[in-house]
């Protein structure tokens, strides 16, 4: 009699299919296994991540000037920022012409 094929418990096939994923991940798009690498290893909180990119992406979409912040209090993301600037590059005080004269 032939032996019933070895039942795998949850774990044992969680494992084989995160297994699969992260080589299935690693050939079709590396730049996101990179970065789904490093918050496995790190443990960051994909939720915040989200939330950075969502502002750099506010920013993109305005002027592409900006600053994103995250406020971090007792190893608590308290706020994510994103703050769009507009480009002047100007001087603050204008020079006066030397030729004072009207």
């Amino acid at each position: 009699m032939k032996k019933p094929p070895e039942e795998l418990d949850y774990y044992k096939q969680q494992s084989k299919n995160e297994h699969s994923f992260r080589e299935m991940l690693k050939i079709a798009k590396p730049d996101l296994y990179v970065i789904f690498d490093i918050m496995q290893t790190t443990g960051i909180n994909f939720f915040v991540v989200v939330k950075i990119l969502r502002q750099l992406n506010n920013i993109a979409l305005g002027t592409g000037y900006g600053t994103v912040s995250v406020d971090i209090q007792d190893n608590k993301v308290l706020f994510v920022k994103g703050t769009e600037s507009d480009r002047v590059n100007d001087d603050l005080i204008m020079k006066k012409p030397k030729n004072d004269k009207v």
